[in-house]
């Protein structure tokens, strides 16, 4: 009476390892990749996102900015010369060179105002100072410029605007780098040089009106004496 039992046990025996070799090939495919999954690098996701409404305005305003900037400059220098091309080259280069120094294109233009009133770029002061500028030779090609022509006026002002920031950085105050710029340490170089500040100052000033007589821009200075 065992003989049907155990024919029924091998029975299920042999169903049973039927079964699990009929999945054996199923089960090691997906280990295999689970495996290869495991081991992929993982590819590089590029994500672009809509830029925010701040960002579109700050760059539409900056744009605007910097051309506004430079249209008050040049609409300044016009009232010194007939040359109109000469005058916006020459806002240019005040607004590109402010930006990268990060110093006021405005306070720049006065500088530039009170060295060279009649904007003559080959300009050569009694000491030898040279340019719109009027930067000392012993600078040319120490600033990283893109030329050491003085009176190339990109280079000249790119000169002169790096060796005030650099005044600016070593000065307690924008007053003392202002007389420093100006050689008037000691006050000895230029008559009245002590006076230098306040007249960059006003010239400044000027250079933040608009053409119809509004302050559009801000300085960083009062006119008021020292």
């Amino acid at each position: 009476m065992r003989t049907p039992s155990i024919t029924l046990g091998i029975a299920v025996i042999v169903a049973t390892m039927a079964i699990v070799a009929a999945r054996a090939p199923e089960h090691r495919a997906a280990s295999v990749t689970a495996i290869a999954s495991e081991a992929r690098l993982p590819g590089a996701v590029v994500v672009a996102s809509k830029p925010t409404l701040k960002e579109i305005v700050d760059l539409i305003v900056g744009e605007q900015g910097s051309s506004a900037e430079q249209a008050r400059i040049a609409a300044m220098l016009r009232k010194k010369t007939n040359d109109a091309a000469l005058a916006e080259r020459i806002a240019r280069a005040l607004v590109n060179e402010g930006k990268k120094a990060n110093v006021g294109a405005t306070l720049l233009a006065g500088i530039l105002m009170v060295e060279n009133p009649d904007l003559v770029p080959r300009a050569t002061s009694s000491v030898g100072a040279r340019g719109l500028m009027q930067v000392m030779p012993f600078h040319a090609g120490k600033w990283g410029c893109e030329s050491n022509d003085l009176f190339d006026i990109e280079s000249n002002i790119c000169h002169g605007v790096r060796v005030l920031a650099d005044n600016l950085k070593h000065s307690r105050n924008l007053p003392t780098a202002l007389l420093k710029y100006n050689g008037c340490v000691r006050g000895t170089n230029t008559p009245d040089c002590h006076r230098y500040a306040r007249i960059v100052y006003r010239y400044a000033q000027r250079s933040a009106v608009g053409p119809d007589g509004k302050v559009t821009a801000s300085t960083p200075f009062s006119t008021k004496s020292e």
